[in-house]
């Protein structure tokens, strides 16, 4: 039997042409070192960059915003930028501003990779990636946003800072808050990425398909929403 007729059995025996999917597959191990992806895990979305990889099993070595390294398949991963893109016409250790949900947030760019960059306040542990459009040098101005809200209430969430590192009282609950939206979220032992929203009193982290409220206290510290005889309630300090 030929590979013409071996071909035609296997796709007559699973239902699939092999002509028709072999391409996709392909292109899903094509990951390259340099590459900006999206890695989603149980506890949400971040973004990446392939710093080792692909093996022959189709696994590459993704680098956090924590730090950490981890093994992920590639077909697990959405390309959100190849490597070899042109770098974005601006400094690594350049001091740059940029909005957050509507606060005006202070770091330095501690990397760039194509058109997005790599960027650390002085209070965060962790390093999140922003577009560097959306940053502002002392050489130009940030792209064009979408104009803030301007209700009452927008303007008091306005005042609150969110980005850096949080923490309950024991040290068993963080919360690392990074640019666009972007966050860590620990209990005990275990890490992963979380997203969140902004509100007027306070912030929604996302994380595991569980929404986690926490409002803001006078004293600049955030608290967990929810029953006020719950044995074990959330308040977070920035570090």
């Amino acid at each position: 039997m030929n590979n013409a007729q071996m071909n035609w059995l296997v796709a007559l025996v699973f239902g699939v042409t092999l002509t028709a999917v072999a391409p996709q597959a392909q292109s899903q191990n094509q990951a390259r070192v340099g590459d900006l992806v999206e890695y989603v895990s149980g506890l949400g979305p971040t973004l990446a960059e392939v710093v080792v990889g692909p093996d022959a099993s189709g696994y590459v070595v993704l680098l956090l915003p924590t730090g950490k390294q981890v093994p992920v398949n590639t077909q697990k991963l959405r390309l959100v930028q190849s490597a070899g893109t042109p770098n974005a016409p601006i400094a690594v250790g350049e001091a740059v501003g940029w909005l957050d949900g509507g606060v005006a947030e202070k770091g330095n760019v501690m990397k760039v990779n194509g058109n997005w960059c790599q960027v650390k306040t002085a209070t965060a542990t962790t390093i999140g990636w922003i577009e560097c459009k959306a940053l502002r040098t002392t050489a130009r101005a940030a792209a064009p946003a979408k104009p803030a809200p301007t209700t009452a209430a927008a303007g008091k969430s306005a005042t609150m800072k969110l980005q850096g590192s949080w923490e309950n009282a024991d040290g068993a609950v963080k919360l690392d808050v990074q640019a666009g939206n972007k966050c860590f979220i620990s209990f005990g032992p275990m890490t992963g990425p979380c997203a969140y929203k902004q509100s007027a009193n306070g912030i929604t982290v996302l994380f595991d398909g569980e929404e986690l409220a926490l409002v803001a206290n006078e004293d600049g510290s955030l608290s967990s929403v929810g029953d006020p005889t719950a044995m074990t309630p959330i308040r977070l300090k920035r570090k």
